[in-house]
């Protein structure tokens, strides 16, 4: 399970991250709001771990982590996420639930029941994802595996229709080539880098074919992004 866990306390922060590792999670911790945030655009976490008295660095805006929690949400990212707090009025667990929350924990807590919750939140049944999306003038239709753009249509195979989802899933953010190759291990044992550039091309072609106003970009030494151009 991939953590992420933002924590201003440094001492307490490291110890938590240790032990979540002993436990066999992959953690990255940070210890600002807007760190946090940059980290929840370029990777997927399965969990969030998010403490809401969150220091303000000199010259940012002030930025709690409920502050963290509603832009996460209103940007349109579902990843549970467990609040840490050291007040455990009833007040201060409502604002967190109301914000976007889906568990709290009060400090000071037990690294065994962190994890119990943690595993918790992971079984959690996800929402289901939108069977048609629209992103730009394209609409891709998922169970099809096809992209239209008014009566233009193109079908996609298996490999091309994963990786199209997984830009369309997170326009405007970056995606790695390790995380698309995540995406195809399903479907390829021995995917390769070459596999991944060879599904893109073909995806650029469809698109560009169908006068899409979505483009994937290739972002030198970060990545890709979807990314829709006004028409």
């Amino acid at each position: 399970m991939r953590v992420l866990y933002i924590e201003d306390n440094a001492k307490l922060g490291e110890a938590t991250r240790k032990s979540l590792t002993r436990a066999g999670f992959a953690v990255d911790r940070f210890a600002t709001a807007e760190d946090g945030w940059h980290a929840s655009q370029v990777a997927p976490y399965d969990v969030v771990i998010l403490d809401i008295m969150l220091a303000r660095p000199e010259g940012l805006a002030p930025q709690s982590g409920l502050d963290l929690l509603s832009r996460m949400r209103a940007a349109g990212i579902a990843t549970p996420v467990l609040l840490l707090t050291a007040l455990g009025s009833v007040g201060e667990r409502v604002r967190g639930l109301d914000a976007g929350a889906d568990d709290y924990l009060v400090k000071p807590f037990a690294v065994e029941e962190l994890i119990a919750r943690l595993r918790a939140l992971a079984r959690r049944p996800q929402p289901l994802a939108d069977a048609v999306i629209h992103y730009g003038n394209l609409v891709y239709d998922i169970a099809a595996r096809e992209v239209a753009v008014g009566e233009g249509r193109a079908g996609l195979s298996r490999g091309e229709s994963i990786i199209l989802e997984r830009f369309l899933r997170a326009p405007n953010r970056v995606i790695t080539r390790g995380q698309l190759g995540e995406s195809l291990h399903s479907m390829e044992q021995d995917f390769t880098d070459n596999s991944i550039q060879v599904h893109i091309h073909r995806v650029r072609a469809k698109l560009t074919e169908l006068g899409a106003s979505v483009s994937i970009r290739t972002l030198r030494g970060l990545g890709y992004m979807a990314i829709a151009t006004p028409e």
